[in-house]
């Protein structure tokens, strides 16, 4: 959790990290609208937010509950809209699309079970793991194949995505088996 601020500047600084992710959400939001032509610097700004978020926040000690919550939700809006932007446009196939959000439909599904058995409360945060921040890896990583026109191995990609998000939904599920 964040220390406690001397100054009001030092206060403001601490939300920075924060202030990083909710650019990565309005640039999902505008994803959808914006020319074929922005789409490689908004990709490169979503990775670059992607990375600069969490390592502001660990480097200055400026972690807060708020970021643990807010930073999985832009990643699963952002990859969201680029997908879904791709498949509208013909990037993507439906059947790409799915395999790339296997893990966040997994996380979606334990959400929504969570919320059923009303135990969404008893969790506190559950940090990101290696599995997971691999699929992250390759989602992105899929996303530079398309902007490159790149298609050749997108398929076969896009399978291990699913593979690795499979497992990083199965890691999710252990984690949280005594909630």
């Amino acid at each position: 959790m964040n220390k406690h601020f001397s100054s009001p500047s030092a206060r403001a600084l601490s939300n920075i990290p924060n202030t990083i992710t909710v650019s990565r959400i309005v640039i999902a939001a505008i994803f959808p609208f914006c020319p074929e032509s922005l789409h490689f610097a908004l990709i490169l700004t979503g990775l670059a937010t992607e990375f600069l978020d969490g390592f502001l926040a660990r480097l200055f000690n400026w972690t807060s509950y708020l970021g643990q919550v807010l930073d999985p939700i832009a990643d699963k809006l952002f990859v969201l809209s680029v997908s879904l932007t791709w498949v509208w446009l013909g990037k993507l196939t439906v059947l790409q699309w799915l395999l790339l959000g296997l893990r966040d439909f997994g996380v979606l599904f334990i959400f929504l079970t969570l919320l059923l058995l009303g135990k969404v409360r008893s969790v506190k945060s559950v940090k990101a793991r290696f599995p997971s921040k691999l699929t992250t890896a390759f989602q992105y990583l899929v996303f530079i194949m398309v902007l490159f026109g790149n298609l050749e191995y997108l398929t076969p990609l896009a399978i291990v995505t699913a593979a690795i998000g499979l497992a990083a939904t199965l890691q999710y599920i252990y984690l949280l088996r005594n909630v």
